[in-house]
């Protein structure tokens, strides 16, 4: 594995806590300046079953969000992606609003014809598919009504 890879990854997992902070502040707008879009995504950890925060980012689809898991193309699923799959529901901020999610991901043909998508808004996740050979997943992240998760 590139050291690229690690180093990428490493600076990803340590900037958390701020960047959480910075997207709940300017109600996501912080990375704008890129033209991206990114939430703040809170699941259950699958092994502790307390909340686990890490900031992700998204493709709109109608009220939908469409999220990549590709952990900076490193050899492993993200543990935010182990954590969706054993507790679907979570919570995210996005643009000011928390929103409880339901996380369901997408089959094969759909993530297949997601990828140009992703792709037009964000090149750079080209090369996290060239850095891997495990598939990288597509979920989205369908609103739920009710009140938020524990």
């Amino acid at each position: 594995m590139r050291l690229a890879t690690r180093f990428e990854n490493a600076v990803d997992r340590h900037s958390v806590r701020f960047g959480a902070w910075l997207l709940r502040r300017t109600h996501g707008r912080a990375v704008r300046f890129w033209r991206r879009r990114a939430l703040v995504l809170t699941t259950t950890g699958r092994k502790s079953g307390r909340p686990r925060t890490v900031v992700v980012q998204y493709f709109p689809d109608g009220r939908d969000m469409v999220v990549v898991a590709a952990n900076s193309g490193m050899p492993t699923q993200p543990a935010w992606y182990l954590n969706l799959t054993a507790y679907p529901e979570a919570l995210v901020d996005v643009e000011g609003r928390r929103l409880r999610v339901r996380a369901e991901e997408m089959s094969a043909d759909e993530r297949e014809s997601w990828w140009p998508r992703v792709l037009a808004t964000a090149p750079d996740y080209a090369r996290y598919r060239e850095r891997t050979d495990r598939v990288i997943p597509l979920l989205r992240l369908v609103p739920v009504s009710g009140s938020p998760p524990r």
